[in-house]
């Protein structure tokens, strides 16, 4: 309840009329007690009233919450009119508007019409009400963030756009750290005359100064191969959005020179921590150098982040050197010299490279422990397996146990050795690999991400034709005196080499006949590798089957896809996607199909212009430069040749 209060004229009149009483007071009164009579009462007058008028003003403390709300709500009230927030009062049931501001008038008004657009409004409250995030909005080419209370029906935003361009900027700001390597420079200037390597420098020199300038990035160079950069994540971005265009130009410009040079990078950015940014960019500088050169990997430093590819336009060039094998045979000895117990194992569905890599990866490891395991899945194997574990079973050189058996033997003193891969999702078995501590991967395939993290030791070349032939160069640095390949074991290690290079055609390098002479030099026997690797009638039928499927894509790629309700197995889709590649005019082939655990396969292989193992990262495979393949679950084989066929558009595009 309202008290009344005395304003300043009514203590004016009430004064005007207490001197008007004692003035008649004076004039009636002759006596001076009547007088003093007077004076009292007109003070005890003034006095009660007084009083009365601080009781009036005297409130309780709900009284003055009350008052206080009522003030803030009218200051409120008038702030909410005038600043630049937007406030919207709605029914949290029917999303009607009940009340907006001035400045959500001004947001939601129509431009035409000038009026409040309340169905945009009411779009906003609906979608938030199904669950879609509203924490940031978009309203014409501004951003507003914004809150919404459902249950109180209240909404409010404000422009976040100065917010957002300072985010903006202060990301372009943070440091990247990078460095250029350039591929071959040692194998291509060893037996070069001193002013020619001083030609090759200058051009590399020039080439890389050139570009520094060009983008404002601060370089050293740290070895006549090696540069280290740094800059911003704003130039980054550039070179992202130009997809790294200095390797095709570096290459172009090499070629020029009759050089057959290419350049590799590992760059890496994040906030602060310099020292963690450079060591991840010396990571990805050998995983750039591991896939075979002539591309960028790019990561954030960030615990989950992805690693980013840019290149690898070319077929692999990057040599391994002797001196770099010599060395990770010791490195690879001395670790299986610490451990008890050696598996072997080769991925999924074997093949002969995978079998005759894992053979010859047991034979060095036996050499220096006393078991050491080839493991093999019985359940999983193609005829030409088959007949080859058979083979070893009657040699009895090579100790075979099935992945049953390897995990009853398992203990925290045994190793892992990974022969043909580097993914764990392709090994022979998740739950073997899952009871190793430690792991070395020996392969010849392009490192991808699915690597595994208890890696002690990799030994993956890309410029080596096959894991067979990694696999035969550490044994003959090893030069066990007393112990030597016996005929079977090279026989296998051989096939391993001829499956993968197609019996000599392709991605043979000099290495490849030095190995290859190595092992016919212990009695590799070509008709055994025929008796073994022989085609039945049955697995040639269904070659055959999957051929007559292809069709022509873009004038020089072939794509061949199986029926959904047939399965193939990989060796059938392998050999249907190499019988296609050796057609005229053929550039790339890739054989879609159903295999035997229901999963839609790839196999993909390519000459010299198609990068297919690009093209299957995209798709959850790897591989190498021209030859890859993956598995993809629950997708039909005309749905993964559409995402086959957009993928192969894009690349051929960027190209």
């Amino acid at each position: 309840m309202k008290r009344f209060r005395f304003e300043t004229i009514h203590l004016v009149m009430i004064g005007m009329i207490v001197f008007g009483l004692l003035a008649i007071s004076v004039r009636l009164t002759q006596s001076e007690t009547g007088l003093l009579i007077a004076i009292f009462l007109a003070c005890l007058f003034l006095t009660a009233l007084l009083y009365f008028q601080k009781e009036s003003y005297q409130l309780s403390e709900d009284e003055q919450i009350e008052l206080l709300n009522d003030q803030t709500e009218s200051s409120l009230k008038t702030l909410l009119d005038k600043m630049p927030v937007g406030v919207i009062k709605f029914d949290p049931e029917e999303s009607d508007i009940d009340w907006y501001n001035p400045y959500s008038q001004l947001i939601f008004s129509d431009p035409e019409s000038g009026k409040f657009d309340t169905q945009i409004v009411q779009n906003l409250i609906n979608a938030h009400k199904e669950g879609a995030p509203t924490r940031s909005i978009t309203i014409g080419d501004a951003r507003y963030n914004s809150y919404m209370d459902l249950e109180a029906g209240v909404f409010y935003f404000f422009d976040a756009s100065q917010e957002i361009e300072s985010s903006q900027k202060a990301l372009k700001k943070r440091p990247v750290i990078g460095i250029m390597s350039v591929d071959n420079y040692d194998d291509f200037t060893d037996n070069m005359a001193d002013a020619d390597v001083s030609s090759i420098n200058s051009f590399v020199a020039n080439f890389i100064a050139n570009f520094a300038e060009e983008h404002a990035i601060f370089y050293r160079r740290v070895a006549m191969d090696r540069f280290y950069f740094f800059t911003d994540y704003g130039t980054l971005e550039k070179l992202i959005d130009d997809k790294f265009d200095i390797l095709d130009r570096f290459r172009q410009e090499a070629q020029e020179y009759d050089l057959s040079l290419t350049l590799s990078m590992g760059i890496s950015y994040g906030r602060g921590h310099h020292n963690q940014i450079g060591v991840i960019a010396q990571e990805n500088l050998n995983i750039a150098l591991v896939r075979g050169g002539d591309q960028a990997v790019l990561k954030e430093n960030e615990e989950h982040a992805d690693l980013l590819y840019f290149g690898g336009g070319t077929v692999s060039t990057v040599k391994r050197s002797r001196t770099r094998t010599r060395a990770m045979m010791s490195a690879i000895s001395d670790k299986i010299k610490s451990v008890d117990k050696v598996f072997v194992v080769g991925h999924r569905r074997l093949d002969m490279d995978a079998l005759g890599s894992a053979v010859g990866m047991q034979f060095f490891a036996n050499q220096l422990v006393s078991e050491s395991y080839v493991v093999y899945d019985p359940s999983d194997m193609g005829m030409d397996i088959e007949r080859a574990i058979e083979r070893l079973k009657e040699d009895d050189s090579t100790d075979l146990v099935t992945i049953s058996e390897a995990l009853q033997m398992v203990d925290h003193r045994s190793l892992l050795i990974m022969v043909d891969h580097s993914k764990t999702s392709l090994t022979l078995s998740k739950e073997l690999f899952d009871e190793f501590r430690e792991t070395i991967v020996v392969d010849h395939h392009r490192r991808d991400d699915d690597f595994p993290d208890n890696a002690v030791l990799t030994f993956i070349e890309s410029g080596a034709s096959s894991a067979a032939e990694l696999v035969t160069e550490l044994i003959t640095f090893q030069n066990a005196k007393d112990n030597k390949l016996n005929k079977l074991q090279a026989s296998l290690l051989m096939a391993g080499i001829m499956l993968d290079t197609k019996n000599f055609s392709t991605r043979v390098t000099s290495r490849t006949f030095d190995v290859a002479s190595y092992l016919r030099s212990l009695g590799s026997d070509s008709a055994e590798i025929q008796s073994i690797a022989a085609t039945d009638f049955e697995e040639y039928r269904q070659v055959n089957e999957l051929i007559l499927k292809a069709k022509l894509y873009k004038d020089h790629i072939m794509v061949a896809s199986g029926p959904e309700d047939v399965s193939y197995n990989n060796v059938i889709a392998s050999k249907a996607a190499d019988s296609l590649l050796r057609m005229a005019n053929v550039e790339a082939s890739f054989v879609i199909s159903k295999n035997q655990k229901g999963q839609t396969t790839i196999s993909a292989r390519s000459r010299n212009h198609i990068n297919v193992q690009r093209i299957m990262e995209q798709l959850g495979g790897g591989g190498h430069f021209n030859l890859a393949a993956c598995q993809c679950d629950n997708i039909a084989v005309i749905d993964l040749e559409a995402k086959l066929f957009d993928i192969i558009d894009k690349e051929v595009e960027e190209e």
